[in-house]
């Protein structure tokens, strides 16, 4: 019965990502606003992602809602898989759906789909490194994934340094930050060698990357704001914070490999907030997001009384279908 119970849950958690997916996309692609029309600046790698969307816009726009769907079910998984919550629970998958789509979505579908897929990878390699192998290659490929994530969408040039004091605070090793700084460069030196060997100025991509960071892109988070986004926003700082909450005050909440991993998401969640204030900010910001918060949120869940998450989950739902209707005025 119990199993019976949980494959229900899980496909009404599955289908609401699909809902979120295909409503978001078409709204977007039909009657996009203002900002989200906004293109990313453009990139060493990301430049080619751009031009390819400008070749195939409707298959683009069919593959990321096709990823959306399928990263949102991944990020739900990986929490089941690695244990990483003290009970059972996949509201990673909704979460995802909204925070990645249901407030804002960059028409620049192609590269999105690339950068959040890259940012999911790398996050899911560094709590596999936590929680089970405590391997460094799997600390080294997830490096890598995040190194590479400057080279395709411009704000994340900010990793470069930040990622190797985010390591040394979450995992406080010395080998562990040696391995992230080395992985960190390996992929923006590989392109620079590749540039090189074209016959170009061996630190040509580092420069692109540097002035596309500073780059003005002309994107206004506050531009959305209406009163449903309002309340969407304060909905999803309410989960966040209780969930924060429960990380850092309850010591019987998690185990200690698992808060390791929520304390990387958080630096993580708050590195990406302050993006929002970096001159090449776009839309996109939001789908990478949605990660470390998916991750984040499902504490809250099983930590918390059912009645006042539940309250929250309905109300987030609601709030992200009005802020959605919204966009389309």
């Amino acid at each position: 019965m119990a199993r019976r119970v949980a494959q229900h849950r899980i496909f009404d958690l599955a289908a609401t990502l699909l809902l979120i997916a295909v409503v978001t996309t078409l709204r977007s692609s039909l009657l996009p606003h203002s900002d989200e029309a906004i293109a990313n600046v453009a990139t060493p790698l990301g430049q080619w992602l751009q031009f390819t969307e400008d070749r195939i816009p409707i298959l683009s726009v069919i593959i990321w809602a096709l990823s959306l769907v399928i990263a949102g079910l991944n990020v739900g998984r990986y929490g089941i898989r690695l244990s990483l919550y003290p009970a059972y629970t996949l509201m990673a998958i909704p979460v995802f759906g909204v925070v990645a789509a249901a407030i804002m979505c960059s028409n620049d579908y192609l590269l999105t789909t690339v950068a959040v897929t890259i940012m999911l990878l790398a996050t899911k390699y560094i709590m596999r490194c936590i929680m089970r192998s405590g391997s460094y290659g799997d600390l080294s490929l997830s490096m890598l994934y995040f190194g590479l994530l400057p080279l395709i969408y411009a704000p994340t040039a900010i990793f470069y340094v930040a990622l190797p004091i985010i390591t040394l605070v979450a995992r406080s090793s010395w080998r562990d930050w040696v391995v992230t700084l080395s992985s960190l460069a390996l992929p923006i030196a590989a392109v620079c060698y590749w540039s090189w060997c074209a016959g170009e100025e061996f630190l040509k991509p580092a420069q692109e990357v540097y002035t596309a960071f500073l780059t003005q892109s002309e994107f206004h988070f506050f531009s959305i704001i209406n009163p449903a986004t309002i309340i969407l926003l304060g909905i999803l700082i309410v989960m966040i914070l209780c969930s924060i909450s429960l990380i850092f005050s309850d010591k019987y909440s998690l185990k200690v490999k698992s808060r390791v991993v929520m304390r990387f998401n958080t630096l993580m969640f708050a590195l990406l907030i302050g993006l929002f204030f970096a001159p090449s900010a776009s839309a996109t910001l939001f789908a990478l997001l949605a990660v470390p918060t998916a991750i984040l949120v499902p504490l809250m869940f099983v930590r918390m009384g059912v009645g006042f998450t539940e309250t929250l989950y309905r109300l987030m739902l609601l709030a992200a279908a009005a802020n959605t209707l919204l966009m389309c005025w």
